[in-house]
Protein backbone atom coordinates (compact mmCIF):
# COMPACT_ATOMS: atom_id res chain seq x y z
CA UNK A 1 0.00 0.00 0.00
CA UNK A 2 0.50 3.95 -0.54
CA UNK A 3 -0.43 6.60 1.42
CA UNK A 4 -1.52 10.00 0.23
CA UNK A 5 -2.85 12.54 2.80
CA UNK A 6 -3.90 10.10 5.74
CA UNK A 7 -5.22 7.73 3.28
CA UNK A 8 -4.16 4.37 1.83
CA UNK A 9 -4.04 3.05 -1.69
CA UNK A 10 -2.91 0.10 -3.75
CA UNK A 11 0.50 0.57 -4.34
CA UNK A 12 -0.20 0.17 -8.53
CA UNK A 13 -2.41 3.36 -8.42
CA UNK A 14 -0.81 6.26 -9.88
CA UNK A 15 -4.02 8.25 -10.71
CA UNK A 16 -6.36 8.09 -7.83
CA UNK A 17 -4.06 8.85 -5.51
CA UNK A 18 -3.72 12.13 -6.99
CA UNK A 19 -7.40 12.85 -7.06
CA UNK A 20 -7.19 12.77 -3.00
CA UNK A 21 -8.06 16.19 -1.69
CA UNK A 22 -5.84 17.08 1.32
CA UNK A 23 -8.82 17.15 3.47
CA UNK A 24 -9.49 13.52 2.06
CA UNK A 25 -12.35 14.11 0.00
CA UNK A 26 -13.35 12.99 -3.69
CA UNK A 27 -15.93 14.29 -5.10
CA UNK A 28 -17.91 15.46 -2.26
CA UNK A 29 -20.11 18.18 -4.01
CA UNK A 30 -21.85 15.27 -5.91
CA UNK A 31 -22.34 13.29 -2.77
CA UNK A 32 -23.51 16.55 -1.12
CA UNK A 33 -26.21 16.76 -3.99
CA UNK A 34 -27.51 13.39 -3.74
CA UNK A 35 -28.04 13.49 0.10
CA UNK A 36 -29.98 16.20 -0.28
CA UNK A 37 -32.65 14.22 -2.00
CA UNK A 38 -32.16 11.61 1.09
CA UNK A 39 -35.07 11.01 3.85
CA UNK A 40 -34.33 7.17 4.73
CA UNK A 41 -30.79 7.47 6.45
CA UNK A 42 -31.17 3.43 7.88
CA UNK A 43 -28.45 2.70 4.86
CA UNK A 44 -26.17 3.47 2.10
CA UNK A 45 -24.85 1.34 -0.84
CA UNK A 46 -21.44 2.90 -1.50
CA UNK A 47 -21.31 0.72 -4.94
CA UNK A 48 -17.39 0.84 -5.98
CA UNK A 49 -16.10 1.86 -2.78
CA UNK A 50 -12.37 2.10 -3.96
CA UNK A 51 -10.45 2.95 -0.89
CA UNK A 52 -13.26 4.82 0.67
CA UNK A 53 -13.88 8.21 0.32
CA UNK A 54 -17.44 8.66 -0.20
CA UNK A 55 -18.07 5.44 2.43
CA UNK A 56 -16.14 8.02 5.25
CA UNK A 57 -18.69 10.43 4.99
CA UNK A 58 -21.70 8.07 4.44
CA UNK A 59 -20.71 6.11 7.77
CA UNK A 60 -21.15 9.60 9.39
CA UNK A 61 -24.76 10.31 7.60
CA UNK A 62 -26.01 6.60 7.84
CA UNK A 63 -26.98 3.94 10.32
CA UNK A 64 -24.91 1.36 8.37
CA UNK A 65 -23.51 1.41 5.00
CA UNK A 66 -22.44 -1.44 3.19
CA UNK A 67 -19.64 -0.77 0.68
CA UNK A 68 -18.69 -2.93 -1.97
CA UNK A 69 -15.57 -3.43 -4.43
CA UNK A 70 -14.48 -5.85 -6.01
CA UNK A 71 -10.45 -5.33 -6.74
CA UNK A 72 -8.56 -7.02 -4.24
CA UNK A 73 -6.03 -4.73 -3.63
CA UNK A 74 -8.18 -1.60 -3.30
CA UNK A 75 -10.00 -3.62 -1.08
CA UNK A 76 -7.30 -4.14 0.79
CA UNK A 77 -6.80 -0.33 1.61
CA UNK A 78 -10.27 -0.05 1.95
CA UNK A 79 -10.65 -2.11 4.53
CA UNK A 80 -7.75 -0.11 5.92
CA UNK A 81 -9.02 2.86 5.77
CA UNK A 82 -12.59 2.43 7.41
CA UNK A 83 -10.41 1.15 10.39
CA UNK A 84 -7.95 3.71 10.71
CA UNK A 85 -11.07 6.31 10.38
CA UNK A 86 -13.31 5.17 12.85
CA UNK A 87 -16.06 3.78 10.91
CA UNK A 88 -17.62 0.95 12.18
CA UNK A 89 -21.02 1.38 10.63
CA UNK A 90 -19.38 -0.03 7.34
CA UNK A 91 -19.55 -3.49 6.08
CA UNK A 92 -16.60 -3.86 3.52
CA UNK A 93 -17.64 -6.64 1.05
CA UNK A 94 -14.64 -8.03 -1.70
CA UNK A 95 -17.47 -8.28 -4.10
CA UNK A 96 -19.11 -7.28 -7.52
CA UNK A 97 -22.31 -6.52 -7.93
CA UNK A 98 -24.62 -7.24 -11.01
CA UNK A 99 -27.67 -8.58 -12.67
CA UNK A 100 -27.32 -11.89 -11.44
CA UNK A 101 -25.03 -14.50 -9.15
CA UNK A 102 -21.23 -15.49 -10.74
CA UNK A 103 -18.04 -15.03 -10.59
CA UNK A 104 -15.76 -12.12 -12.52
CA UNK A 105 -12.10 -11.33 -12.93
CA UNK A 106 -11.18 -7.85 -12.58
CA UNK A 107 -9.76 -6.36 -16.33
CA UNK A 108 -7.59 -2.68 -16.87
CA UNK A 109 -7.24 -1.67 -20.15
CA UNK A 110 -6.51 1.26 -23.03
CA UNK A 111 -5.89 4.49 -21.04
CA UNK A 112 -7.07 3.33 -17.17
CA UNK A 113 -3.97 1.07 -18.02
CA UNK A 114 -1.88 4.03 -19.31
CA UNK A 115 -3.01 6.21 -15.92
CA UNK A 116 -2.03 3.30 -13.69
CA UNK A 117 -6.24 4.01 -12.71
CA UNK A 118 -7.08 1.89 -10.02
CA UNK A 119 -10.65 3.52 -10.70
CA UNK A 120 -10.89 2.57 -14.10
CA UNK A 121 -10.86 -1.65 -13.10
CA UNK A 122 -13.91 -3.03 -14.67
CA UNK A 123 -15.45 -6.89 -14.29
CA UNK A 124 -15.02 -9.60 -17.09
CA UNK A 125 -15.32 -12.72 -17.61
CA UNK A 126 -14.64 -15.97 -15.27
CA UNK A 127 -12.59 -15.02 -12.25
CA UNK A 128 -12.66 -15.64 -8.26
CA UNK A 129 -14.28 -12.87 -7.31
CA UNK A 130 -17.83 -13.42 -6.02
CA UNK A 131 -20.72 -11.49 -7.97
CA UNK A 132 -24.05 -11.12 -6.46
CA UNK A 133 -27.43 -9.15 -7.26
CA UNK A 134 -28.53 -6.64 -4.00
CA UNK A 135 -31.98 -8.22 -4.43
CA UNK A 136 -30.35 -11.49 -3.11
CA UNK A 137 -29.33 -9.54 0.28
CA UNK A 138 -32.82 -9.33 1.06
CA UNK A 139 -32.55 -5.28 2.29
CA UNK A 140 -35.66 -4.33 4.58
CA UNK A 141 -34.63 -0.66 3.50
CA UNK A 142 -32.02 1.66 1.56
CA UNK A 143 -31.87 5.63 1.45
CA UNK A 144 -29.26 5.63 -0.61
CA UNK A 145 -27.60 3.60 -3.74
CA UNK A 146 -24.42 4.77 -5.10
CA UNK A 147 -23.11 3.50 -8.44
CA UNK A 148 -19.54 3.90 -9.75
CA UNK A 149 -18.67 0.73 -11.32
CA UNK A 150 -17.37 1.48 -14.77
CA UNK A 151 -19.80 0.14 -16.68
CA UNK A 152 -22.06 -2.52 -14.85
CA UNK A 153 -24.10 0.45 -13.49
CA UNK A 154 -27.14 -0.95 -15.41
CA UNK A 155 -26.53 -4.65 -14.53
CA UNK A 156 -26.31 -3.88 -11.18
CA UNK A 157 -29.84 -1.75 -11.37
CA UNK A 158 -31.20 -5.09 -12.92
CA UNK A 159 -30.06 -7.05 -10.10
CA UNK A 160 -31.81 -4.34 -7.21
CA UNK A 161 -34.82 -4.34 -9.23
CA UNK A 162 -37.32 -5.57 -6.16
CA UNK A 163 -35.01 -2.98 -3.50
CA UNK A 164 -35.19 -0.12 -5.68
CA UNK A 165 -39.73 -0.87 -5.96
CA UNK A 166 -39.49 -1.95 -2.13
CA UNK A 167 -36.83 0.61 -0.29
CA UNK A 168 -37.46 3.47 -3.14
CA UNK A 169 -33.92 4.91 -2.67
CA UNK A 170 -32.20 7.73 -4.25
CA UNK A 171 -29.45 6.59 -6.90
CA UNK A 172 -26.65 7.85 -7.85
CA UNK A 173 -24.68 6.17 -11.07
CA UNK A 174 -22.08 7.32 -12.97
CA UNK A 175 -22.89 7.60 -16.51
CA UNK A 176 -20.03 7.41 -18.83
CA UNK A 177 -22.14 4.88 -21.23
CA UNK A 178 -19.67 2.24 -20.47
CA UNK A 179 -22.41 -0.22 -20.25
CA UNK A 180 -22.04 -0.79 -23.62
CA UNK A 181 -19.12 -3.34 -22.96
CA UNK A 182 -20.92 -5.41 -21.98
CA UNK A 183 -24.28 -4.64 -24.80
CA UNK A 184 -26.45 -2.51 -23.02
CA UNK A 185 -28.14 0.58 -25.23
CA UNK A 186 -26.80 4.52 -24.05
CA UNK A 187 -29.93 4.62 -22.23
CA UNK A 188 -30.63 1.43 -21.41
CA UNK A 189 -30.15 2.91 -17.67
CA UNK A 190 -32.51 5.95 -17.82
CA UNK A 191 -35.36 3.50 -19.23
CA UNK A 192 -34.96 0.47 -16.94
CA UNK A 193 -35.60 3.57 -13.67
CA UNK A 194 -38.34 5.25 -15.44
CA UNK A 195 -40.21 2.29 -15.62
CA UNK A 196 -39.46 1.57 -11.80
CA UNK A 197 -41.60 5.13 -11.52
CA UNK A 198 -37.71 7.34 -11.04
CA UNK A 199 -36.83 10.51 -12.58
CA UNK A 200 -33.93 12.29 -12.91
CA UNK A 201 -33.61 15.00 -10.02
CA UNK A 202 -29.89 16.33 -10.99
CA UNK A 203 -26.48 16.01 -13.15
CA UNK A 204 -23.45 17.08 -12.17
CA UNK A 205 -20.49 16.32 -14.65
CA UNK A 206 -21.04 12.28 -15.00
CA UNK A 207 -23.11 11.89 -12.54
CA UNK A 208 -26.82 11.24 -12.14
CA UNK A 209 -29.15 11.54 -9.41
CA UNK A 210 -32.20 9.55 -9.87
CA UNK A 211 -35.68 9.35 -7.09
CA UNK A 212 -38.96 8.41 -7.19
CA UNK A 213 -41.47 10.13 -9.04
CA UNK A 214 -43.75 10.41 -6.31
Amino acid sequence: MKFQHGWAFPDVDEFMVNQLHADGSYQGSHLDAALLHVKDFSLAIDGGAHVGTWSKPLSARFEHVIAVEPSPDTFEALQRNLEAFGCANVDARNIAIGAAPGSVSMMLDGRGAELANTGARYVQGKGTIPMEPIDAWGLPTLGFLKLDIEGSEFAALVGARKTLLRCRPIVLFENKNLWKRYGADRNAPHGFLIQLGYRQLAKISMDEIWGPSR
